[in-house]
């Protein structure tokens, strides 16, 4: 009896030393893979976070159970499958993390997975078969666990399943949904990484057949003009079809939850072996996913392959399984467009996770995600923050140490800032700008400050710029309205037609047609239209402007349509109103175009986000395409949009005088130019309304505004006279015979004094 005992007890110990393993390749793991984007500024405790918070929620350790659906009674196989990949990354050698692994393996191996694929639901609903893109993965991870805690059984349990599935899960090299049942082609399940694995561990099965198969399948279900795929797609045909798994999708056939995977396994494959038809891929998927969503937030819960989105009450919001699975697909795309894109996808996982608890998960004081979305939020993160690498073969991964100062953050200054209110620099002639932001301090911060001028002077040229950054907008209540603790963040740049910003022009008495911008833009910049007949603040008629790289010239039909204008409706928001915007009390596009008070450049997105802005040029057309003059617009003439850096004072120039030169408009010569009080800033003036006359050595100035001040200069750039204009005719003496330059204001002309 005591040799019985100590045989138990030391089976026990051995037990527990094995579940505490030490882990080869502790979280985290933080390394660079062979081929695509890393996000390498990854915060990991927030992963840490996230896992616990997930862990917390869905684990039921009592059971072995990854809770799913969103019940407490249940598992499926897809939870079980992800839960041990989970574990195997997250395995820092204090948290648990292999005791996890065994216990929800032993679930898997209890319920018809032992050396097999598990039956795809037990628990208080029962379901018998496997789905084969769990069965993927949990061969998967029993693979990377072989190498994680060095331990041969789960790799040998590893090629048990991987034989099992060669004949059940997979036809010859055709991708089966699962093992008892074959209705259609889920694109999803071509899980190309697990494959090119599987082929490498050796074993059953043509697996490279399969990774050939697969992504030659999924090309063949791809739309070609937005690279979505269905959910499930026919066999023959290759269009989007519903089978007998989508009793719980109401939609049409279309890029929904299952489809929303595709991307992220297209990326992962690309990942670890640079297949160049992942790359391909979504390659597809980027060119539309960039146009359709600026930034991974804006991306909706549900799609057509056409690219229509479901705005139904189930589908109109973000979540981390499209905005991460989608998003993914920027992973693959490594120009800076692509990281940038990325970016967004790392920022809207981070703020996503778990609810505290299963029960009543998304209710009331339970908020957060939901067993799917915040699964595969982790999954998404520890890939593209380099913390699920291929432990079987490690080769061509990099380490890195995560560097926070990489991270997206805002654009100094580039250039020298105007002051606030100077009525002689604006852009294309509007002058009256300023930058705005909330000071609530929920995560708002901008550059340049609020309060200041957003205009910039930069290679003799003046900008209207900044770089904005605001934090997620609060959930509506009816409570909280009614307790007037809603606080929306906002940052931008606003442009007014008049110094006084609550007076309006009307456009269609100028018979304004276009609005045509130079702009270069990242990130959800909404560009709206100021006026005073939209009485809510912040629901101004506008537009995303299309994100760029460099200086894009874009025109916006300015015809009054619906809530707005013809060229801000897209997507059915009636003419550029925003969702949120009462169409009850909303004013009439042809109301608006009456009362125009200017622009405004913000970042505008639910979830928060980050975006710069740099503007320089706007003009207004008319229907046959002509400049109306800004003049018209905003009574101010003369704006320079234009200043040319001042050289070095010359040797002779008077002492205490602007040693600078003129633009003469009646040549293309620019000469070191004027600096209106010594300033190093010199103008490149407009044409001049004023009049001039020579009578011998005088020169007579006619029609100027009085109180303007004036200034003679020689074309060598030579101060000769100074003065103000103090009545309608003014008389200026030189000394000598020749050519000048009169300056009066922000106009020139040149005469002749013969």
């Amino acid at each position: 009896m005591k040799k019985a005992f100590t045989v138990l007890t030391t089976a026990v110990a051995l037990a527990a030393v094995s579940s505490m393993a030490a882990p080869k390749y502790p979280f985290p793991q933080n390394m660079k893979h062979p081929h695509g984007n890393v996000i390498e500024y990854a915060d990991v405790s927030m992963i840490k976070d996230h896992y616990n918070k997930w862990k917390k929620a869905w684990y039921d350790a009592s059971q072995g159970y990854i809770l799913a659906p969103e019940g407490t009674c249940s598992t499926v196989s897809e939870a079980i499958a992800y839960g041990m990949l989970i574990a195997v990354y997250m395995d820092d050698g204090s948290n648990g993390a292999k005791e996890m692994f065994d216990k929800i393996y032993g679930t898997w191996k209890s319920n018809g997975g032992n050396g097999a694929g598990m039956n795809w639901r037990v628990g208080c609903e029962g379901g018998s078969g496997s789905a084969s893109d769990a069965d993927f993965d949990a061969a998967l991870a029993l693979i990377m666990a072989s190498k994680q805690w060095d331990n041969a059984s789960y790799l040998d349990d590893a090629k048990k399943i991987i034989g099992w599935m060669s004949t059940n899960d997979i036809n010859g090299t055709k991708i089966k949904p699962g093992s008892q049942w074959n209705d259609a082609f889920n694109p999803s399940y071509a899980t190309l990484a697990n494959f090119r694995v599987f082929a490498a561990v050796g074993g059953s099965g043509d697996w490279n057949g399969v990774a050939t198969w697969g992504a030659n399948e999924i090309k063949a279900c791809q739309n070609q003009s937005t690279g979505l795929v269905p959910d499930w797609c026919t066999w023959d045909g290759h269009q989007p079809t519903k089978t007998s798994a989508s009793v719980q999708q109401s939609e049409a056939a279309g890029f929904f939850d299952d489809a929303a995977r595709t991307p992220w396994r297209t990326a992962w494959d690309y990942y670890w072996f640079g297949t160049a038809s992942s790359k391909s891929f979504n390659a597809t998927i980027t060119k539309w996913l960039y146009t359709e969503a600026n930034v991974a937030s804006e991306i909706n819960s549900g799609y057509y392959v056409d690219g229509r989105a479901e705005k139904s009450t189930k589908r109109n919001f973000a979540s981390s399984t499209f905005s991460g699975g989608l998003g993914f697909a920027a992973a693959s795309d490594e120009t800076e467009a692509g990281q940038k894109y990325l970016g967004t996808v790392y920022s809207y996982l981070a703020s996503k996770t778990a609810c505290a608890r299963a029960q009543n998960c998304g209710e009331g004081d339970n908020p957060g995600e939901k067993y799917y979305p915040s699964t595969l939020n982790l999954l998404y993160l520890l890939l593209m923050t380099g913390n699920m690498p291929n432990f079987y073969d490690m080769t061509g991964f990099t380490a890195f140490t995560p560097d926070p100062s990489k991270a997206p953050s805002l654009s100094d200054v580039n250039g020298k800032q105007m002051e606030m209110k100077d009525t002689t620099v604006g852009v294309s002639g509007f002058w009256h700008w300023g930058a705005y932001h909330d000071k609530y301090g929920i995560g708002t911060e901008m550059k340049p400050d609020s309060g200041t001028s957003p205009l910039v002077l930069r290679g003799g040229k003046i900008y209207a710029e900044a770089s904005m950054k605001i934090g997620p907008e609060p959930e509506w209540t009816q409570e909280a309205a009614d307790a007037g603790t809603l606080k929306y963040p906002s940052a931008g740049i606003a442009m007014s037609f008049l110094p006084d910003s609550k007076q309006g022009v009307d456009l269609e008495a100028l018979h304004v047609a276009k609005l045509r911008i130079d702009i270069k833009a990242s990130g959800p910049i909404r560009m709206a239209v100021l006026n005073g007949k939209s009485v809510e603040a912040g629901s101004e008629p506008g537009i995303y402007v299309k994100n760029s790289s460099d200086y894009t010239v874009i025109e916006y039909d300015m015809t009054p349509e619906y809530y707005g204008f013809k060229g801000f409706t897209e997507k059915g928001n009636n003419g550029g109103l925003l969702d949120w915007v009462n169409e009850n009390t909303a004013p009439e596009g042809k109301e608006i175009i009456k009362d125009v008070r200017g622009l405004k450049f913000e970042v505008k997105q639910k979830e928060g986000g980050i975006g710069d802005v740099s503007i320089r040029k706007i003009e207004f057309l008319d229907a046959s395409g002509a400049v109306i003059d800004p003049v018209l617009i905003t009574k101010m003439p003369g704006v320079r949009s234009e200043i040319a850096e001042e050289k070095p004072a010359s040797s002779d120039s008077p002492a205490g005088s602007s040693s600078s030169g003129v633009v003469n408009p009646n040549s293309s010569a620019i000469g070191p130019g004027v600096g209106s009080s010594g300033d190093a800033l010199a103008t490149v003036y407009a044409p001049a309304r004023f009049n001039t006359s020579v009578n011998g050595l005088q020169i007579q100035i006619s029609n100027a505004a009085v109180g303007s001040n004036f200034a003679v200069f020689s074309m060598q750039g030579k101060v000769i006279k100074t003065g103000m204009i103090k009545g309608s005719s003014q008389l200026v003496t030189v000394q000598n015979k020749g050519a000048y330059v009169i300056r009066v204001g922000n106009e020139v002309r040149s005469v002749i004094v013969k």
